[in-house]
């Protein structure tokens, strides 16, 4: 319980901050800085509620060359199994490239949280309404395309078993109509610092990271471009011990 309360004051206390402090600034950057400005500001945010969560974050590179030969301008779409409200933190702080995120419809309405994924380009992406699902989904593919690293979840929700579940065909909408690169990642052990059965938090805990190898969908073949929800499941799952 504590650990649960001083990662929610250390969140709150430093939303509160940037809001009063940093928002203003930003907002006044042109419209192509403003994102990466305010993503560099979640990215500190993120690392202190790390470090409040007392959470030993392992970072593992399948391929650290090739991870470093990303340019942003390729469109980069990081994909990621789902077991914790701490992935988001966890992905932000182990992560060199500035992300973002295609969050559900419900976090729109969240105080501070809301603004700020604004005005880093994020997307909120409202499951139940297929229409305004696919204009979420097109709005993302520009931001995307304009050099704003995102990430999705396809399995659509945190795992209840910390299984890793199956990946959404729809899921792939934004990287495969983006055809630039996909990320993949592996989160193994948020599930036992924090999951869907509990709110409390649990400190202490090793969490690892693998960046796997980018796979550039310029280069794969047909088949496999049709099959890429199964294959990038596949190299996540691979990856957890």
């Amino acid at each position: 319980m504590l650990t649960l309360l001083k990662v929610t004051l250390v969140a709150l206390l430093n939303f509160m901050y940037l809001t009063l402090f940093k928002s203003s600034k930003i907002k006044k950057m042109s419209k192509d800085k403003a994102p990466f400005a305010a993503r560099k500001e979640l990215k500190k945010l993120s690392e202190r509620i790390v470090k409040a969560a007392k959470i030993d974050l392992e970072v593992v590179y399948l391929d650290e060359i090739a991870y470093k030969k990303m340019k942003l301008e390729d469109g980069i779409v990081i994909v990621a199994n789902h077991a914790s409200n701490l992935d988001i933190p966890v992905i932000v702080t182990a992560l060199s490239i500035p992300v973002g995120f295609v969050a559900k419809k419900e976090m729109e309405n969240w105080p501070f949280y809301s603004m700020w994924m604004k005005m880093s380009n994020c997307i909120f992406l409202d499951r139940s309404n297929p229409r305004e699902g696919i204009k979420s989904i097109r709005k993302a593919v520009e931001i995307v395309k304009q050099g704003y690293p995102t990430v999705i979840f396809p399995e659509g929700e945190r795992t209840l078993t910390g299984e890793i579940g199956n990946f959404k065909k729809g899921s792939f909408k934004l990287a495969t109509e983006t055809g630039g690169i996909i990320l993949p990642l592996t989160i193994d052990g948020t599930f036992f610092v924090q999951n869907r059965k509990s709110i409390l938090i649990k400190p202490n805990r090793k969490v690892r990271l693998t960046v796997g190898k980018p796979i550039d969908l310029r280069k794969i073949s047909q088949e496999n471009s049709k099959n890429i929800s199964e294959i990038v499941r596949e190299l996540v799952v691979k990856e957890m011990k």
